[in-house]
């Protein structure tokens, strides 16, 4: 071998032998870290070295479980532009204030009688609800591991203590690993547009038990930067780091949409097809919302969440652009202090 290239060769070598040992350490650590808290990891569909802790333990973040609600009239503590998770279920809608969700992340609750958990993620901006009755299972109880991946909230339920991907709604290690929950139609908007929408809105009570100051958003300036908390194992550079993103998927294909380019739509109205389906996105300017319905006005599951999250987990995913014009890149609408 040419004495030249012959350091350079050992050097990516003993590299890549680093990285390797490096990468079986950080999986051993997570397996022997976890083992008490009985997190089963033998079967994880996702790589176990990726499977990080974030900080807090298991029920460390608490979630929050049949919580109290009180009326849009009795209310004297959101603001107009306090932004809400609205889910409307049987004609039962329901508003989830963000301020509570950072410190809570998920809400085991129920819609005259059907169980659904409204969870949200701060490090991704995910809002997603799923219901969590099934024919294959009844009424999981969902709660916070303290494990992430790819700076996602890896959630475990309380009978079997399986973990689950909040922004794949699959149980992904466990006993019960592959069970999927069904997502459902939410709206991430402001109070006020909640409210106008449906005045007879429930709506989460502050008061949870917990000691906590849901006044402050100590997620605020991690929203208007593009630094993540945790290492990615997938970037996508279409869109910024946290551009704001409408994500869909229809029989496994999956497409996003972007706030920036959905304000552009005339009438603010948008129609796209996806895998056959009819979709339609009304955007709210006022508040940044975002309705998805199906061709028949039927409300359409959907999740609004950062674009490196989604991305991450779909690397496959379609990202929608105007008619006539190309992928838009390097956009930039923010959604208040998320």
């Amino acid at each position: 071998m040419n004495t030249v290239f012959r350091p350079l060769v050992l050097l990516i070598v003993a590299t890549l032998f680093s990285s390797a040992v490096l990468s079986a350490q950080r999986a051993i650590f997570v397996e022997e870290t976890y083992a008490d808290a009985d997190f089963d990891l033998s079967n994880s569909d996702l790589p176990s070295w990726d499977i990080i802790p974030g900080g807090p333990g298991k029920d460390g973040i608490p979630a929050l479980t049949h919580p109290a609600f009180t009326t849009a009239k009795k209310d004297n503590w959101l603001q107009d532009e306090d932004l809400v998770i609205g889910v409307s279920i049987n004609g039962i809608a329901k508003a989830y204030p963000i301020r509570v969700l950072n410190y809570h992340e998920i809400i085991n609750d129920e819609f005259d009688g059907e169980a659904v958990a409204v969870t949200y993620s701060p490090l991704c901006g995910s809002a997603m609800a799923y219901r969590t009755t099934g024919k294959d299972y009844q009424n999981w109880e969902l709660a916070v591991s303290g494990l992430l991946y790819n700076n996602n909230a890896l959630y475990f339920d309380r009978q079997t203590e399986s973990l689950w991907s909040q922004v794949l709604g699959s149980a992904v290690a466990g006993p019960v690993a592959g069970a999927q929950m069904d997502l459902l139609p939410t709206t991430l908007t402001t109070w006020k547009e909640w409210r106008q929408r449906n005045p007879e809105t429930l709506l989460l009570s502050k008061v949870t038990g917990h000691r906590r100051n849901y006044d402050l958003d100590a997620y605020a300036y991690y929203a208007t930067t593009d630094r993540l908390m945790f290492p990615l194992n997938h970037s996508d550079d279409r869109l910024a780091v946290k551009e704001r993103v409408i994500g869909i998927e229809v029989d496994g294909e999956f497409k996003a949409y972007p706030y920036a380019l959905l304000s552009k739509a005339e009438s603010f109205i948008t129609a796209d097809v996806i895998n056959g389906q009819d979709i339609q996105i009304e955007f709210v300017p006022e508040a940044q919302a975002v309705y998805v319905t199906d061709g028949q006005g039927k409300p359409f599951p959907s999740a609004s969440i950062y674009w490196f999250s989604w991305s991450a987990t779909h690397p496959a995913t379609m990202l929608y652009s105007l008619p006539g014009e190309g992928i838009p890149t390097g956009l930039s609408m923010s959604l208040g202090a998320l």
